[in-house]
């Protein structure tokens, strides 16, 4: 089986663009989990009366 080297030039950058495409993903992901949870919070807190003493 004998390929060309433009194959495996456009496989190589294929795994390049795949690889940093799955890495945004990821990324993206811990951004909006941090977010959310930090968003969370502040919606918790603001629904908690002033003079509740558990603050």
């Amino acid at each position: 089986m004998n390929l060309s080297p433009a194959f495996g030039v456009i496989g190589v950058l294929y795994a390049v663009f795949t690889i940093v495409l799955a890495g945004l993903a990821v990324y993206a992901l811990v951004l909006v989990i941090v977010f959310l949870r930090l968003r969370i919070t502040e919606l918790k807190q603001a629904r908690r009366p002033k003079d509740d003493p558990l603050r």
